[in-house]
């Protein structure tokens, strides 16, 4: 009956209503996820205790399966508040590596309860249950290993600047980005904000790379430099590295070192407004 109140207080706190200024969005988004997902956890292994292999034998399964059946249901709604509050900071400065674990971490837990639902309902054996939790997390490590997320972060935090939802910048600005991903950065360029537009040429100058004109590569004992082994080579920075050379007239820009540092700065300073 709590655990009802609880997510009644939840939805009407966070679900239908405008946030005000100042509002506390580490607080209640962030940190509130972390809690909340920890407790679906413990509810999916409290579950799994409260049905072990001596009840699933007992005549009174049937009443005891309705119970569960009903406290899953809330868990359940649960994890619906767990995703509502991470989106609710997504949505306030952007995407970034920790809140794609975040997601995927919430959403193993998720499916390993349902393997506990699954479990009691139709009499599945203890070793089936922990094999299928170890398959969701291996999956769930999976996905987070072979996926270019970055490329997909910047994507998302890009197109916000662009719309005109500046707080995502932030992210940009505040954390490192992978060589791979910086060609995402490019339709920044051409944003009407004027420090936004320098900051971004600014990261891109220090980053990309300066191809040598008519100047064959040595070594420091004057051989010439052998080209590197393919097992060194990324496919996605090469990639990068073409795009960026590409269109290094649009942000070779700077006079000078310290002219670049200064737009670079002033950026920093402009997008952590919004940390």
């Amino acid at each position: 009956m709590l655990f009802a109140v609880y997510l009644v207080f939840e939805f009407s706190t966070l679900w239908f209503r405008e946030f005000p200024p100042g509002f506390h969005y580490s607080g209640y988004a962030h940190e509130g996820a972390a809690w909340l997902t920890a407790a679906l956890a413990l509810a999916t292994l409290l579950l799994s205790m409260i049905f072990r292999t001596e009840i699933l034998r007992d005549p009174r399964l049937p009443a005891l399966r309705k119970l569960g059946l009903v406290w899953s249901s809330l868990n359940l709604v649960l994890a619906l508040a767990v995703f509502n509050r991470l989106f609710i900071y997504i949505r306030f400065n952007g995407m970034t590596e920790m809140r794609i674990v975040g997601l995927l971490g919430i959403s193993c837990v998720v499916v390993g309860f349902l393997m506990v639902v699954s479990r009691f309902m139709r009499n599945r054996s203890f070793a089936w249950l922990i094999s299928r939790q170890l398959w969701t997390a291996s999956f769930g490590c999976y996905l987070l290993a072979v996926i270019p997320w970055e490329v997909a972060i910047q994507r998302y935090n890009v197109a916000q600047v662009i719309r005109g939802n500046h707080a995502p910048s932030v992210q940009i600005s505040e954390h490192s980005i992978s060589q791979y991903a910086l060609p995402e950065l490019l339709p920044l360029l051409q944003s009407d904000d004027q420090t936004i537009r320098l900051g971004i040429a600014a990261i891109l100058d220090e980053r990309a790379p300066v191809p040598a004109v008519g100047v064959e590569p040595v070594e420091e004992d004057g051989h010439r430099t052998v080209p590197s082994h393919w097992t060194r080579r990324q496919l996605g920075n090469d990639r990068a590295n073409t795009i960026l050379t590409e269109n290094q007239s649009r942000f070779r820009i700077f006079s000078d070192n310290v002219h670049r540092a200064g737009k670079r700065q002033a950026f920093r300073t402009y997008a952590m407004q919004w940390w």
